[in-house]
């Protein structure tokens, strides 16, 4: 293992090798420990464990910025930034830790680089050339000691100092604008003051600079009932704003858990981890709309920009795009062409589907029963029936599709409308399900290929069916083109622990979980990730979070009984997991006994064979089979779970794996194979045989070894 150190990393893309080495040589030639990774195979799990391992205990990470980083908006040094930019908000802000580097004349304001690389010291050393100066800086910064007061080194360039300065004369004409506007005499005199003090409104600690959330708008209308419309406004502007380089967006599931608690801005801004907050209210009436918005810097509390926008129901799309266009330039983001068509860019022509999808969505989000799902899918048929083109009427569809089996035994059918480019469906089965599904959702991507929902769907569905390689590409796909939903990261996340890669998976439930600090059901999946991946220090914070916002049901409250088990500690465990499963009582106790004892007797043993195969103990069998430490019981059930015909001598076609009769999850793969106790069971040759059985194992060598397994001459080994 990787001790915290001294070292110095450095990232870099491969078409800039030559000038790394050349800041690499100069460094170690001043005595000072440089990890430099010169492979060229930068990827697997070699590099993902010891690249990992190494970012997280170096003293200083050194991205190097070119024309060629800028020109690859994918790359593994994205990942390294990626990893850095994450363990900045585990250091003080008084600790360097970023230390930009740019070696041709990139222009910094227009760098793709993540946000905490702005708010440092930049420095260029053309072609990789290094001065003694630069070395003796990074001495200093090793050593630990200020150099707020230092000259920069040569060649250096204050960014951060820079932005201020150039900050203050839009910030004094936003706020008298808005003086004009309401007559708000204070907001000018705390202006001229930031101003002649020489500082910008102060951020809240830790987070990104351009970090916003975008409160629920307030349904205004005189009934009361267009509840839905005023949060489709609200996530139509967040989802725009999502979209803009240089923010982050909180998602809408944090933001709306707000919606009706008597909280101040700056308590809101605290939990969500933002700097600015977005409100409004929305008043529609006839073919009449009324919207208004406002951006507030939570520091300050000065409202940076205000707006009424009163107009046919028709141009809300227009009212939407400004609003995000206004408030984006209002935060200093510039935006380009592209940028800007795209946030102008209607997504139906038919205000009447528009709010047809806008109630399925609503419907789908708040569902309690198979009734608002059935309703759901009718909103959104008689959506497409208005607007037989409407590409995010067609994503939504085929989320319903896909949800719809985990509502309903499977024998309802549907009377519904149907788009009129797209068979009627029985949806009598899971796979007519299925196929319905991916029909909506390739119509989805041939009106729109920049959609990033039914690339998930798509994933999701070549998971269920064991096709790994289809699944990892779609997941990836859905990603690329929406990096800002939590919910493809948690999906991914799941996926990718089953798969037996526990950092990268545990890396996509950290994502997801800062995307969406509030989310109940990603919070408890975080901690089932620690839990599965080893990192036990997060688990009792991302279990509270689950409870505290809201989740009730065991999941979450299991999670540190886990830890407890893991270190041997059986009376709290048991404690844990009875308070969490009182129903399951009975058999919690006596699984644990099994475990305590390290032996399961036959009256235990007929218990667990009723249970699921997988889950607590209590729940299922195999934890407690692992924990006993029975391994021929464990693989049994593994093997168990998979269809006995569909098991091939070597390396199998993993489409043509199916699970056993009775096993409806489909997925045959399980990320409970990956848990730390079970490394007796993943040392068996039994086990080794089965994951190439799966057709795992070729998955592996085409995407990269995972952490516990690897390649041992044309077999595979795993700890």
């Amino acid at each position: 293992m990787i001790e915290s150190s001294q070292a110095v990393f450095l990232s870099y893309a491969s078409q800039d090798a030559d000038a790394a080495r050349r800041i690499c040589e100069a460094l170690r030639a001043a005595g000072i420990e440089v990890w430099f990774d010169q492979s060229e195979l930068r990827s697997g799990d070699a590099w993902d464990h010891h690249i990992r391992m190494q970012i997280r205990n170096c003293a200083l990470f050194i991205p190097i910025i070119s024309k060629n980083t800028q020109a690859r908006p994918e790359g593994y040094f994205r990942l390294e930034w990626d990893l850095a930019d994450q363990r900045t908000h585990m250091v003080s802000r008084n600790k360097a830790f970023i230390v930009p580097v740019y070696v041709d004349r990139t222009p910094d304001r227009e760098a793709d680089v993540p946000e905490s690389f702005l708010k440092v010291q930049w420095t260029r050393l053309p072609g990789g050339e290094t001065p003694e100066a630069f070395c003796e800086r990074v001495r200093i910064l090793l050593a630990g000691e200020s150099t707020a007061n230092s000259q920069p080194a040569a060649g250096s360039v204050p960014l951060a100092s820079a932005k201020r300065a150039s900050q203050r004369w839009p910030l004094v004409t936003a706020v008298a604008v808005l003086v004009m506007l309401v007559g708000g005499w204070q907001l000018l005199r705390l202006a001229q003051r930031q101003v002649s003090s020489g500082s910008p409104p102060t951020a809240v600690p830790g987070v990104a600079e351009k970090s916003i959330a975008v409160l629920p708008f307030v349904d205004m209308s005189e009934k009361k009932d267009q509840e839905y419309f005023s949060d489709g406004v609200t996530e139509e502007i967040l989802n725009l704003l999502a979209d803009v380089p240089g923010i982050r967006v909180t998602s809408r599931t944090s933001s709306f858990s707000f919606r009706g608690q008597q909280l101040d801005l700056r308590t809101i801004a605290h939990r969500l981890g933002v700097n600015y907050v977005v409100e409004g209210s929305v008043q529609s009436a006839g073919d009449r709309v009324r919207i208004t918005a406002q951006l507030i810097d939570v520091a300050t509390d000065a409202h940076l920009w205000s707006q009424s926008y009163e107009r046919k129901l028709n141009d809300v799309f227009f009212i939407q795009s400004d609003a995000a266009g206004k408030i984006a330039r209002s935060l200093k983001i510039a935006m380009g062409a592209d940028e800007a068509a795209t946030l102008g860019r209607r997504p139906t022509q038919n205000i009447e589907a528009w709010q047809l999808f806008l109630k399925a969505r609503d419907e789908m989000r708040n569902r309690t029963s198979v009734a608002d799902v059935s309703e759901a899918l009718s909103n959104v048929d008689a959506a497409l029936e208005r607007d037989p083109v409407f590409a995010r009427a067609h994503s939504l569809r085929a989320l319903i599709l896909m949800e719809w089996p985990n509502w309903s035994d499977g024998t309802a059918s549907f009377d519904t409308r149907h788009a009129v480019d797209q068979p009627r469906d029985s949806l009598k089965s899971r796979e007519a399900q299925w196929a319905a599904s991916l029909r909506s959702a390739d119509r989805a991507l041939e009106l729109s290929p920049g959609l990033g929902e039914p690339y998930l769907v798509r994933a999701l569905e070549a998971q269920f069916y064991n096709r790994y390689d289809s699944a990892e590409h779609n997941f990836r796909e859905a990603l690329l083109r929406a990096p800002g939903n939590p919910d493809a990261h948690n999906a991914y996340s799941l996926f990718l622990l089953a798969s037996g890669y526990r950092a990268k998976g545990f890396a996509e439930a950290e994502r997801a979980a800062a995307l969406d600090p509030l989310s109940p059901l990603i919070a408890w999946q975080a901690a089932y990730a620690g839990l599965i991946s080893g990192r036990f220090n997060v688990i009792e914070s991302y279990s509270a979070h689950a409870r505290e916002n809201g989740w009730g049901d065991w999941q979450a409250m299991i999670m540190p009984g886990g830890v407890a088990l893991i270190h041997g500690d059986f009376d709290r465990a048991e404690k844990i997991m009875v308070e969490a499963l009182p129903d399951r009582a009975v058999q919690v106790r006596m699984a644990l006994a099994a475990i305590r004892r390290r032996q399961i007797d036959a009256p235990t043993r007929a218990m667990l064979s009723e249970l699921e195969p997988y889950g607590p103990p209590g729940i299922g069998r195999f934890a407690t089979q692992i924990l006993a430490g029975d391994v021929d019981a464990a693989l049994a059930t593994v093997y168990g779970t998979v269809a006995a015909d569909s098991l091939h001598a070597q390396d199998a076609s993993e489409a043509s794996v199916r699970p056993a009769p009775g096993n409806a999850s489909g997925s045959v793969l399980r990320a409970d194979w990956w848990f730390p106790p079970a490394a007796a069971m993943r040392r068996d040759p039994r086990f080794a045989q089965f994951v190439r059985d799966i057709g795992l194992v070729k998955f592996w060598r085409a995407n990269g070894w995972p952490d516990l397994c690897g390649p041992v001459g044309e077999g595979v080994v795993c700890k």
